[in-house]
């Protein structure tokens, strides 16, 4: 590969904009989250209201259990987004590509660039495996652009592309099962009443 190609700082670059997507996807994730609680906590308020009107049916001697199960349950979901700390998350990757963004762009010597790089990296959480190859995919794959880094043109090959649609996709129906889980329950719930 030609000089012209290789872009000697371009993973700081491509750093960058894998970080600024998960920044996006943190705070996608955290918005969704309390959307979400929102929403079931409503369900269950509607459950509490309408509750003797349950009284004749099958589950109307549980219905009491049932909406303490499912209180306890919105409890535990806020815990655990609480501790996920999406929001945090999203603070760190948005530090982490500004200081790069700004490392990028400095009139620096090399091997300082480097150094500081490191830097940043360590200051910061890391992005996942698959907000990378979320990154290349949308660049290389949709978009058609051209990304070079020190050793010069990154690729993605199609056994790579595939690899990573499939982990998409089943990263999609597990986070489906997880948010619609609940609901499944409570409409349930609801049509055996």
């Amino acid at each position: 590969m030609s000089e012209q190609e290789a872009d000697q700082f371009g993973n700081i670059w491509i750093t960058s904009r894998i970080r600024m997507a998960a920044h996006e996807k943190f705070v996608r994730f955290d918005r969704i989250s309390h959307v979400l609680l929102t929403v079931y906590s409503v369900v269950l308020l509607g459950f509490s209201v309408f509750q003797r009107h349950l009284a004749g049916s099958p589950i109307g001697p549980y219905s009491s259990e049932i909406s303490i199960v499912l209180s306890l349950s919105i409890l535990c979901a806020s815990l655990v987004i609480w501790g996920l700390g999406f929001g945090d998350k999203a603070r760190d990757h948005r530090d982490c590509y500004l200081a790069l963004q700004r490392l990028y762009d400095a009139q620096i010597a090399e091997n300082e660039k480097k150094l500081k790089y490191q830097e940043i990296l360590d200051a910061h959480p890391n992005h996942s495996g698959l907000d990378n190859e979320r990154f290349l995919f949308r660049k290389l794959i949709i978009e058609g652009a051209e990304i070079s880094n020190a050793s010069g043109r990154v690729s993605m090959g199609r056994l790579r592309a595939i690899r990573y649609l499939v982990t998409e996709f089943i990263s999609f129906l597990l986070l489906a099962t997880l948010v619609l889980a609940p609901l499944i329950v409570i409409y349930m719930i609801y049509a055996f009443a």
